[in-house]
């Protein structure tokens, strides 16, 4: 089954694959501060609304450079994302970025795995190997002691 698109702005698009639970957001161009801030406000709605806890957060067309954004999103953004279904975060940083692959364990956030990706493909596998894994335990019988 493919992806559902969800929502479609100028800067960013939102879409769910219904058999992953995988809720992909790509954000592209010259993003700005307001941008980002509807775009989570819509990301976290959707969020919600299709009982995901697997988030694909493409970054790689992201034009500009976007330091104050960024740092709202790792402060505030991952505040509300932790208060949410998300357990898995999977993070494609902008093209001319330095963030680093510790970055996401260094965020005040305790329900939420974020990983930081150079590839949208890297990112996605990562995802789709902790829903397989996911799959597999509840299939696993449950044995009394």
């Amino acid at each position: 089954m493919g992806r559902t698109i969800l929502l479609i702005e100028p800067y960013v698009t939102i879409g769910v694959d219904p058999e992953t639970k995988i809720l992909y957001v790509d954000w592209w161009g010259d993003v700005t501060k307001q941008n980002v801030l509807d775009g989570c406000q819509q990301l976290l709605g959707l969020l919600e609304k299709e009982k995901c806890n697997m988030i694909l957060n493409n970054n790689s067309n992201v034009t500009s450079h976007w330091k104050a954004t960024a740092i709202w999103a790792a402060t505030i953004g991952f505040m509300h994302l932790d208060q949410t279904s998300c357990a898995y975060f999977a993070w494609v940083k902008p093209p001319k970025s330095n963030l680093t692959s510790d970055y996401g364990s260094r965020l005040d956030v305790r329900n939420v795995k974020v990983e930081i990706f150079e590839s949208q493909l890297a990112a996605e596998r990562w995802l789709l190997s902790i829903g397989q894994k996911l799959a597999v335990r509840k299939k696993e019988p449950m044995y009394a002691a």
